[in-house]
């Protein structure tokens, strides 16, 4: 499925990232700030693509058998039914969706906010980083240039 197909899902994606990471205690729900992570991650990668597609059409495909409504229209209570059935039915699929869900919603700035964190790199905000020795590069620099020039 190609990325654009996948956005064309962006209901459906959204209803299932927000019932994998609920709102709650401040933080906003996952389909919020994990969203254009997996559309991005679908873009930059076939395999992940793929793998977020095969997913999304499982939970799809299950939402169809269970209620004319689609996986918006059910509980919180089935919703999280279904996608253990996805889960257990297409686990590399699934552990995609999962691993994505988190990596966008947890590298939000709004979340590492919400958690009492700085956005940004850790360095450089005074964090010590123990001095090493270089290693010796004499031999290497004594080979000289090793490609063929242009």
């Amino acid at each position: 499925m190609t990325p654009e197909r996948l956005a064309a899902k962006r209901d459906l994606l959204r209803a299932v990232l927000d019932t994998l990471v609920p709102a709650g205690d401040g933080f906003p729900e996952s389909g919020a700030l994990a969203l254009d992570h997996l559309l991005a991650i679908a873009g930059a990668s076939a395999e992940a693509g793929s793998l977020l597609a095969r997913a999304l059409d499982a939970v799809e495909t299950a939402a169809r058998a269970d209620a004319a409504r689609g996986f918006a229209g059910l509980s919180v209570a089935r919703r999280e039914d279904l996608l253990r059935a996805v889960e257990r039915l297409h686990p590399e699929a699934f552990d995609a969706l999962v691993r994505h869900t988190y990596d966008g919603f947890y590298s939000h700035p709004a979340t590492i906010a919400r958690l009492g964190l700085e956005p940004g790199p850790v360095q450089p905000r005074g964090h010590r980083i123990e001095p090493a020795a270089l290693p010796d590069l004499a031999r290497v620099a004594a080979r000289g240039p090793i490609f063929r020039r242009a």
